[in-house]
């Protein structure tokens, strides 16, 4: 999914259950604008539909004013009547993702991988104050260079960098007065114009590189019916899947959609997006061809 500027297309998602915190919080909210990459997260001690239009009102609009799309998971708390009646308030197109292919929200997953590796760093001493950390680590994203776009997610929204204390520390020139406001205005604009063009660049070369590698991905990795196959199960805050199987794909729903068996258990069936199967590899096989059996993050069933 793309965008082409600021606030077009918000990402929202949430990152938990986490250890709970002396205030009672288990989760965080993320907002992450498609354009920009500029980010929020807001910690949550509960993930109910009530206090997600909250913040979203509250917090999100009052102070960024309402984007253009507002896209999600199918989670109960983002498809309730309470949510989609303030995007109508606000004329906000909700969209969401496929429960076949959860790439659909890349960006919001992403971002959940890094911030949740900035937290354990941060909270190394003590795991259960990481929403008194969470503040700091959005100030550290969001003042970062952004690889997608080559500029900081801070000046592709707001024109300018963040100070921080290094800035200071290390006495870099203060900026020149505009003397009025119109002068300043114009300024901005220009500076934000200059931005945004040098942003489109990049996010098309890096749109290309990905698509390249996801075509070559998707060649690599046709199934057929019949194929055994390692089944990504999302666990952990949906950021550590582990690998199961092994399941047989029994039918091909068009191209990148399949319906897979598990080989043992055989309840039922499942579908899924091809981008959650890896092609699956006997210890035999493995010591054979001299490579890993199984894909890595790999959890071995027991039973």
């Amino acid at each position: 999914m793309t965008a082409g500027y600021p606030l077009q297309r918000v990402g929202m998602d949430n990152l938990g259950p986490l250890e709970k915190t002396p205030s009672g919080n288990r989760y965080v909210l993320v907002l992450t604008d498609y354009f920009t990459k500029w980010t929020v997260a807001f910690p949550l001690t509960n993930m109910e539909a009530d206090t997600v239009a909250k913040v979203l009102m509250r917090i999100y609009i009052a102070y960024f004013g309402a984007p253009d799309c507002l896209h999600s998971d199918q989670g109960r708390s983002f498809e309730a009547r309470v949510v989609v009646e303030l995007c109508r308030l606000f004329d906000i197109k909700k969209t969401r993702s496929s429960p076949y292919h959860p790439q659909g929200k890349g960006q919001a997953e992403r971002f959940n991988r890094t911030l949740l590796d900035m937290l354990s760093i941060m909270c190394e001493e003590n795991r259960q104050q990481w929403d008194e950390m969470l503040s700091f680590a959005m100030l550290a994203y969001n003042s970062s260079v952004n690889e997608s776009t080559g500029v900081t997610p801070a000046i592709a929204m707001f024109g300018r960098e963040l100070q921080l204390p290094p800035d200071i520390q290390m006495e870099w020139p203060q900026r020149k007065d505009t003397e009025t406001l119109p002068n300043y205005i114009r300024q901005t604009r220009e500076r934000i114009g200059i931005v945004h063009e040098q942003m489109r660049r990049q996010l098309t070369l890096q749109q290309r590189r990905q698509k390249s590698l996801y075509d070559r991905k998707a060649t690599q990795g046709t199934f057929r019916v019949k194929d055994l196959v390692w089944l990504a199960i999302p666990r952990g805050g949906k950021l550590h899947p582990c690998w199961e199987g092994p399941y047989e794909i029994v039918q091909t729903l068009g191209s990148p959609t399949h319906r897979v068996r598990h080989q043992e258990r055989r309840r039922r069936n499942t579908v899924v997006h091809s981008d959650r199967l890896k092609k699956y590899v006997t210890r035999e096989d493995a010591n054979e061809t001299r490579r890993r059996p199984y894909p890595l993050g790999t959890v071995l069933e027991t039973t």
